[in-house]
């Protein structure tokens, strides 16, 4: 009866489902010095995980310490780029540019326009002479 249970307990090991007490009925079985025949192969195995199990160590060991990820400069970089890029728009762009470049030149046309139009105003002043001339021919001619 133990037989076969030692077996099946062996099949769920090498699988992976046994249980720590199961696994603890392995290593007491196989520590034995009379084993089954058969499972002759085993014994080795589970007496060096025995051993091995309750070797310690003389190595002091100091885990290494790690740094954690700095998000400081994550954010001061992030600041960075938002001034640049608020001093990037204030900056005057090619439209503002052009607008300011043609209000400059609708003043230059509008002061050329005037000053052609006080010459025009100018002529037409002794143009009343000659309507009073063509309204005296007109009496007389009549």
């Amino acid at each position: 009866m133990e037989l076969s249970n030692i077996e099946k307990l062996l099949e769920k090991y090498f699988e992976g489902e046994t249980t720590l007490s199961e696994e603890q009925t392995l290593k007491v079985y196989f520590t034995r010095e009379h084993v089954a025949p058969h499972l002759e192969e085993y014994k080795s195995m589970f007496q060096y995980f025995s051993v091995e199990s309750n070797q310690k160590t003389t190595v002091d060991f100091t885990p290494i310490k790690t740094q954690k990820p700095s998000y400081k400069w994550v954010g001061i970089a992030a600041s960075i780029i938002l001034v640049i890029g608020l001093f990037y728009n204030m900056s005057p762009s090619k439209e503002a540019n052009e607008r300011r470049e043609a209000e400059l030149a609708l003043k230059e046309a509008k002061k050329a326009l005037n000053m052609v139009s006080k010459y025009m105003n100018e002529g037409t002043q002794d143009l009343v002479y000659l309507e009073e001339f063509g309204n005296t021919t007109k009496k007389l001619l009549k």
